[in-house]
């Protein structure tokens, strides 16, 4: 799941233009700093079902849950309320989608290569086995 929320605070510093260390430092009222760190929240309370108590374990600059909350509530009005926003939220999904898939193809070709590395190790302890 870390990995997952990397990818998300990377992907959403790309979309909104800013920089992936403004997650995790200081508090900064501009505009898509916000947005930003809102539908990072969203995205982990509401696809990842984290608990707001944690979800400051994943973003530092938070600082109680209750920020969580408020965030992810406001999240809910505004995807309600403005069409925009949940154009914004959705095409960040499927970004993460394109992103995770990238991954997890890479995941697997390096567990084939891992399978293949103790399949090799397994056969030339099988023929020392047998010559002994």
């Amino acid at each position: 799941m870390d990995k997952t929320i990397e990818i998300a605070k990377v992907t959403l510093a790309d979309y909104f233009n800013i920089n992936k260390d403004e997650f995790d430092t200081g508090r900064c009222r501009k505009r898509n700093i916000i947005e930003a760190k809102r539908f990072l929240i969203y995205f982990i309370v509401n696809e990842l079902s984290v608990k707001f108590l944690y979800v400051s374990d994943h973003i530092r600059s938070l600082k109680s849950h209750a920020t969580a909350m408020h965030h992810y509530y406001k999240m809910i009005d505004l995807m309600e309320t403005e069409k925009a926003t949940k154009e914004k939220y959705d095409n960040f999904k499927k970004l993460m989608l394109s992103k995770g898939m990238n991954k997890l193809e890479a995941e697997l070709c390096r567990q084939i290569d891992v399978r293949n590395a103790l399949n090799k190790n397994i056969k030339q302890l099988e023929k020392m086995i047998d010559e002994a």
